[in-house]
C-alpha cells in the first residue's frame, strides 16, 4: 500500500487567486492520484499536485484530499483547507 510521506497544505489567499496543493508518496510503482474537493473527485486531476482556478468567495473553507493507489491498496491524505482572505 501507497505511504504518504508528506500531506497536502492548507493554502491562504485571495479571490481571484489560484492555490497548488502536493502531496510525496511512496510505494510500489506505478502510482496514481486522485485528488477531491468536499470528498468529490475532481476531473482530470491526477497528478501528485494540482492548482485549483482562480479561486471565489463560494471557495472560502472548501478542503483538498488526494487518494494516491498502487496494486497493494489507496490511502487518502488528510485534507487541506482553502482559506480566503
Amino acid at each position: 500500500m501507497p505511504t504518504i510521506t508528506t500531506q497536502p497544505v492548507g493554502q491562504t489567499g485571495s479571490a481571484g487567486q489560484t492555490a497548488t496543493f502536493s502531496v510525496v508518496a511512496t510505494g510500489s510503482a506505478p502510482l496514481s492520484y486522485q485528488w477531491r474537493r468536499d470528498g468529490a473527485d475532481i476531473p482530470g486531476a491526477t497528478s501528485d499536485s494540482y492548482t485549483t482556478p482562480a479561486t471565489v468567495l463560494a471557495d472560502d473553507g472548501a478542503q483538498f484530499a488526494v487518494v494516491v493507489t498502487n496494486a497493494a491498496g489507496s490511502v487518502t491524505s488528510t485534507a487541506a483547507i482553502r482559506t480566503l482572505n
